[in-house]
């Protein structure tokens, strides 16, 4: 008979569906540097206990053309909505497959919009967590963006989960 999942577990998956990431609003109206990008950024994330973000790793989205250039050394909101979702999807993506996703959503829609829908799509998923892999019921109505959000949604979150019950199994073994 395995092990029993322990009580610490589902006290932080009960933590984790609370976790909501910022709307556009919460992001500052004032132009940034990027130090105080990162740290901002890194607030925002830590709930999720992703990697923290560095400035190598935003230098590298802009060399690889997944986010743009700062302007004139500051960033803007559309600067930090593309580090949060790039960061959260480069946990279960390369980053040509979020380059290539960020691009066609921004082909049809504003920044804004795309980082509010990603924000909802993905406050949505981590709300109704359940271990149940099925998704809402696709329909003539379901888009294919939408659908595709859903999926990397999912992913990442259920990475993150993995990745606490692989943490849980080395505490395990070590006792």
């Amino acid at each position: 008979m395995g092990q029993k999942v322990p009580k610490s577990f589902l006290n932080w998956l009960d933590s984790l569906k609370k976790i909501t990431l910022p709307t556009w609003q919460d992001f500052p109206e004032l132009d940034l540097y990027m130090d105080q990008s990162i740290k901002l950024v890194n607030q925002y994330l830590e709930p999720l206990n992703l990697a923290p973000v560095t400035a190598t790793m935003v230098n590298n989205y802009v060399k690889k053309e997944v986010m743009f250039k700062p302007i004139k050394k500051r960033y803007r909101k559309e600067h930090l909505a593309a580090i949060v979702v790039i960061t959260i999807l480069k946990s279960a993506f390369p980053l040509t497959v979020i380059k290539n996703g960020i691009d066609q959503l921004l082909v049809d829609n504003s920044a804004e919009d795309a980082y509010m829908n990603f924000a909802l799509i993905f406050n949505e998923q981590i709300k109704s967590l359940t271990f149940d892999t099925n998704l809402k019921p696709v329909t003539i109505e379901t888009t294919i963006i939408e659908l595709e959000q859903r999926t990397a949604a999912s992913a990442v979150i259920n990475h993150i989960i993995s990745e606490k019950l692989v943490m849980l199994m080395k505490e395990a073994t070590k006792s």
